[in-house]
């Protein structure tokens, strides 16, 4: 009897098994990984907590300049912990060069950078909106087809000036193509025309991620819509800082920039 508590009691402490946690995705430099676990669970990855659904499912994202190694913990509600260590792969990025700007469109005025200064503290707002259905199991579509402009991570030189990183995939179309929704989710932000982005739609898919849509020449959707994966959100345009019509989409984490481009 005593030998077959203790064999119980070593069974119910031995950690659980990691094939408890489902995840799919890319694990490279820019990559999103969908995770899916029990209910109720605990999970960190690098020690920092990650959101879960009612329904067990959770995201990792790794930003362009991602460390070599990462390790995801959870723990579940019966006190078992389970461990996955994670190699991420590097990437090389480009540069790309961009002429034919406006000067005030690369050098702004401090009227200008005001502007500016107010119009990311709004974008920082909407990207805060917590969301915790996990519209993002939709899955994702390429909101537009065309030929690719821009990707994702490369170095930009505007007018012979080092410019920003470039965090997204940028797609170019004939203006006034339709746009739509990569996923399923809320609108959490539209804005009519700004300083770089010209008009611009934010849609919240859950769990902190929010994609992108700027440079369009028109808007469909408001604030607090439920969209689904394929709706029309806009138009392509060539609204703020571009050259040319074209929709720039990126992909967001909480404060992880992806690529939009590995969902594919």
């Amino acid at each position: 009897m005593r030998l077959f508590v203790a064999f119980l009691f070593m069974l119910i402490s031995l950690p659980a098994n990691a094939s408890d946690i489902s995840l799919k995705g890319d694990f490279i430099q820019g990559g999103l990984i969908i995770g899916k676990t029990r209910p109720g669970a605990l999970i960190a990855l690098d020690g920092g907590k990650v959101e879960q659904s009612d329904d067990g499912y959770f995201l990792l994202g790794f930003n362009r300049d991602a460390k070599p190694e990462a390790q995801l913990t959870v723990r579940f509600q019966d006190g078992t912990d389970a461990r996955r260590q994670f190699k991420i792969k590097k990437r090389n990025y480009d540069i790309q060069r961009i002429d034919g700007l406006p000067k005030r469109k690369v050098m702004p005025s401090p009227e200008d950078l005001k502007r500016i200064k107010s119009e990311r503290a709004q974008i920082a707002k909407a990207k805060r909106l917590r969301v915790r259905s996990a519209y993002f199991r939709s899955g994702f579509i390429r909101p537009v087809k065309g030929r690719i402009s821009g990707v994702y991570g490369s170095r930009r030189i505007l007018n012979g000036q080092p410019g920003r990183l470039h965090y997204g995939l940028d797609i170019a179309a004939p203006s006034g193509t339709p746009v739509k929704a990569a996923a399923a989710g809320k609108i959490a932000f539209t804005h009519p025309g700004m300083f770089f982005n010209g008009k611009t739609v934010i849609i919240n898919h859950g769990l902190g991620l929010t994609s992108t849509y700027i440079h369009m020449s028109d808007i469909s959707v408001k604030v607090g819509d439920i969209v689904v994966k394929g709706q029309i959100i806009g138009k392509i345009g060539k609204t703020g800082r571009a050259t040319g019509p074209h929709l720039h989409w990126s992909l967001r984490l909480n404060n992880q920039e992806l690529d939009p481009a590995l969902l594919f």
